[in-house]
């Protein structure tokens, strides 16, 4: 045979050979796909965060420090005069000198209030029952017996700081609480805070 004859008989079986590894090799991807392809929707499994509960009276306290905003709770203390002992206060009670009460302009009557004394560092508690002072320098109206637990009615310096303990019909916070939110928030710093005479209601 001549070399065309040859060709001719091989370029067949070239041929086949060719179509026989294409076609192994799309049956190869074929079975790669169908082994490794992924599903259309993949389900992600949710996980939930656990909820926090608050303490009680953490919760109370945030509440309040939020009210305190609103007021006026630091600056210079004054005391009734005795001449009003037994006149009634804005809530309808008696006052008494010798009963821990105090005045206050905004503050929501029958709300506990823990004062604490700048010069002295003593701290008192009690329940605001009245309206006062009217005196812009004054920020709080305290009875005779609050004025004298505290010292301020000798202090050359009557500034006083205030925090919110209970809302009306609510029981005080532990003083625990209190002394862990001084930890997170300072005590207000608005107000006069001049030492200056008391005035006499």
């Amino acid at each position: 045979m001549g070399h065309n004859a040859t060709m001719m008989m091989k370029s067949p079986l070239i041929l086949g050979l060719l179509l026989l590894s294409v076609g192994t090799a799309i049956g190869q991807d074929s079975a790669c796909e169908e082994r490794f392809k992924l599903p259309e929707t993949v389900s992600i499994p949710v996980i939930s965060a656990p909820q926090l509960s608050l303490d009680p009276a953490i919760e109370r306290l945030l509440k309040y420090m939020a009210l305190e905003s609103r007021h006026r709770l630091k600056g210079l203390a004054s005391y009734y005069s005795n001449s009003l002992d037994g006149t009634l206060t804005a809530n309808g009670e008696r006052y008494r000198m010798k009963r821990m009460s105090a005045a206050h302009l905004t503050l929501p009557l029958g709300c506990w209030v823990e004062i604490k004394a700048k010069a002295t560092g003593k701290v008192i508690r009690l329940r605001v029952n009245d309206r006062g002072p009217y005196v812009k320098k004054f920020v709080i109206d305290l009875s005779r017996k609050a004025a004298r637990k505290l010292g301020v009615d000798v202090a050359e310096d009557r500034t006083v700081t205030i925090r919110i303990i209970a809302l009306p019909g609510e029981k005080p916070l532990p003083a625990d609480v209190l002394t862990t939110a001084e930890t997170i928030a300072p005590l207000p710093r608005d107000g006069q805070a001049d030492g200056t005479a008391l005035s006499q209601r």
